[in-house]
């Protein structure tokens, strides 16, 4: 029987999510133009800024999950666009060139209404969408985030050349979630979601059985039976895969900014976001047809040749062709660790997403580590934080078996 197609009528909003989450990821790029509002006694503080965006995945996830399960998913979402808009609003409020304490208010409430948005949104997806396209409509979602990050730098680098003031970019987007938000709340969104049985079921269950197993408020796990899927191979392979790509991709935005960004350039970062909506799409395509672990091999292999480019060549033409190629490598890695942890956890998928969800907390780590080593070494050496990132990932992937459970056929193997 052919899958029905999810009704665009909901669909749309909860795209329009995606869309929205990618504004917190605009942290780590404009750290460069607030550190040149702030004195050098603040210079080390200011690096620490991004780490207010991640370092909510780790305390909230768990905590906010369980809240849904009460609340809706539909509640909680609009929580974190409330969230969201008040983060955004709180610096702009406090105007230009004003203390460094509130970018760091403004900056944490991004963070946790962040964190709220992916704890609600992603499961959202999955009540509307059919479960064997789920994957699919994920990868959509990831070229909508792209799509976001692909505005930052042309729109400060407009708002910087033409007002004088890179902070309007803050009240806009306070406006988009705003909007997103009334959107999401006037459509009907389904709370509840079939999930049919499939060969990752965890033998003993109603779905290894046949059944269909309808999921609902009820079927969460609970946050210490989620750590426990850590003692499954796969589960704790995709985690760290997950743990090392995030430290990478907030790298890369912290020095893309240092690297590329230039008011007098119409190239900057954005080149880098939009080669991550080309390799989103062709990663899709090449996912179809090769298995996660070739598709991590090929894509780690060459982006680690690509970081370690960065870390040589000082050529301006150079720098903009690497760092977009390396923006394409990086497009699929998430979404390729997040299936081999949700496959390799059987039944117990959910529990796995939660900690895939946490794992993401793991980007707090790189603001502060990318600042040191910029200022030990400037930004070209600090690429070396990124490369021992891909390293890790790489090493993971080849530990990756063949095939994955699950895996449906005529994928290309190693």
């Amino acid at each position: 029987m052919p899958s029905r197609s999810p009704s665009l009528r909901l669909l749309a909003p909860v795209l329009a999510g995606f869309f929205i989450m990618g504004f917190c990821d605009m942290v780590a790029p404009v750290t460069a133009r607030i550190a040149a509002e702030c004195p050098p006694s603040q210079q080390t503080a200011v690096h620490f800024l991004p780490s207010m965006v991640f370092l909510w995945f780790l305390l909230l996830a768990a905590p906010v999950a369980a809240w849904m399960e009460r609340a809706g998913r539909k509640r909680v979402a609009l929580a974190g666009y409330a969230l969201t808009v008040v983060g955004l609003a709180v610096p702009f409020a406090a105007g230009r060139g004003c203390g460094l304490v509130w970018y760091f208010v403004g900056f944490g409430l991004l963070g946790i209404g962040n964190t709220v948005l992916q704890v609600a949104v992603n499961p959202m997806l999955a009540c509307i969408v059919p479960p064997e396209r789920m994957s699919g409509y994920l990868t959509v979602g990831q070229i909508f985030r792209n799509c976001s990050l692909l505005l930052v730098a042309p729109l400060v680098t407009l708002a910087a050349a033409r007002f004088g003031a890179w902070n309007l970019l803050l009240p806009l987007y306070a406006a988009l979630t705003l909007g997103a938000a009334l959107w999401m709340q006037a459509v009907p969104i389904p709370e509840r979601y079939a999930e049919p049985a499939g060969p990752v079921a965890a033998p003993g269950t109603a779905a290894a059985s046949g059944a269909t197993v309808l999921s609902g408020p009820a079927a969460a796990p609970g946050a210490l039976d989620a750590f426990r899927l850590l003692r499954l191979p796969l589960v704790r392979l995709g985690v760290l895969g997950v743990v090392f790509f995030i430290m990478a991709d907030v790298g890369n935005g912290f020095l893309s900014a240092r690297l590329i960004d230039d008011p007098s350039s119409l190239f900057t970062s954005a080149g880098y976001y939009a080669c991550r909506i080309v390799g989103t799409i062709v990663g899709a395509w090449a996912l179809q047809r090769f298995s996660e672990r070739r598709y991590l091999r090929w894509n780690l292999a060459a982006a680690m040749l690509l970081a370690a480019g960065l870390v040589l060549v000082r050529s301006e033409a150079a720098v903009y062709l690497f760092m977009g190629l390396l923006g394409f490598t990086f497009a699929c890695l998430f979404p390729s660790f997040y299936a081999v942890a949700t496959k390799g956890a059987g039944g117990q998928a959910n529990g796995a997403a939660g900690l895939l969800i946490m794992a993401i907390s793991a980007g707090a780590l790189s603001g502060p580590l990318c600042g040191a080593l910029t200022r030990l070494a400037g930004a070209h050496a600090a690429m070396l934080f990124v490369l021992a990132c891909l390293a890790g990932m790489y090493l993971i992937a080849r530990r990756i078996p063949e095939p994955l459970p699950g895996a449906p056929a005529g994928k290309t193997a190693d």
